[in-house]
């Protein structure tokens, strides 16, 4: 295995950095969202869309003014907006559409972008210079792996993608991100979840250290049984996870700079991987990182990593 365990720190979405060409838009009415109005009439019940979120009104009201993220008496904070959905850690909350559907970043200082449970034939993305300026980077990418084989390709479903992402950008602080998935004959698209952010090697410089065998990855799923008193049962599908731990041996006077990443990213999901070789694809994941440290001796520490995956 190499050297290349790494999360990224996100920067946070806010609906002020998303760009003119997204096509999902906010109140998305063609699926029952309806925005906020200053001074309007509210029942108990009622859900109003304000600054990328969806609120439920706790209490029949009139004629207030404050917003509803400022009115926490009245307003509690329910989900994301469809639009806000893509950024919300969850890629079992979608935006959905059909034929193709396409979002505008303008994220600040970044390097690195991954797009998490994408739906439909490809995903394109594009990073500009500036919003509509020079191309600075762009990839398309296939949507489903490719056939291990000639009886792959002709006898067997190829599985879906679980994630994408270009790295290596340029520093650019006034950068423009597309993303755009497209399906053939208006077929369904959908993004789970976008992250854009920094890359930090938990080995410090890299020369040496890494994940070591040993390294596990668990497939948890969410699904329930609701079962009767005659033993009959109802499921209930839900979304499922990764998990993944690791342990990593890295030079003592490099222990401090692991520690200070793992504050970073202490209270955050966050895309993480233990090797960045394909064959070791299931050791990555995005979710929450928690970690100890240790001195095995002089010279040598180690870190010891558990990461709970997202749905």
């Amino acid at each position: 295995m190499t050297a290349s365990v790494r999360a990224m720190v996100p920067v946070q979405i806010v609906p002020s950095m998303i760009g003119a060409g997204t096509t999902i838009p906010e109140p998305d009415t063609a699926n029952g969202e309806v925005a906020w109005v200053s001074g309007g009439t509210y029942a108990a019940g009622d859900e109003r869309t304000s600054n990328g979120a969806i609120w439920l009104c706790r209490q029949a009201h009139n004629a207030r003014t404050a917003l509803p993220e400022a009115d926490p008496v009245y307003w509690l904070r329910s989900r994301s907006t469809a639009r806000m959905a893509m950024f919300d850690d969850y890629t079992s909350t979608k935006a959905r559409a059909t034929g193709s559907l396409t979002v505008v970043v303008n994220p600040g200082f970044f390097n690195a972008i991954r797009v998490y449970g994408a739906e439909g034939d490809s995903c394109a993305i594009t990073v500009r210079e500036t919003p509509g300026g020079v191309i600075a980077k762009q990839q398309t990418f296939d949507l489903f792996a490719q056939a291990a084989g000639f009886y792959e390709l002709l006898f067997t479903v190829l599985p879906k993608v679980e994630q994408v992402g270009l790295e290596d950008l340029p520093v650019l602080p006034g950068a423009e991100v597309t993303i755009t998935v497209t399906a053939a004959a208006s077929g369904a698209v959908a993004i789970g979840d976008i992250k854009i952010g920094d890359w930090r090697s938990l080995t410090g410089d890299g020369d040496w250290g890494g994940a070591e065998y040993g390294s596990r990855s668990e497939r948890k799923t969410y699904t329930y049984r609701e079962y009767a008193k005659d033993g009959t049962y109802t499921q209930v599908k839900r979304p499922g996870s990764r998990d993944v731990s690791c342990s990593i041996k890295l030079p003592a006077e490099q222990a401090v700079y692991a520690d200070a990443v793992l504050g970073e990213i202490a209270d955050v999901a966050v895309p993480f991987e233990a090797s960045n070789l394909p064959r070791y694809g299931y050791l990555n994941t995005l979710g929450f990182v928690t970690g100890s440290i240790g001195p095995d001796s002089y010279g040598i520490a180690t870190l010891s990593l558990n990461i709970k995956g997202n749905i």
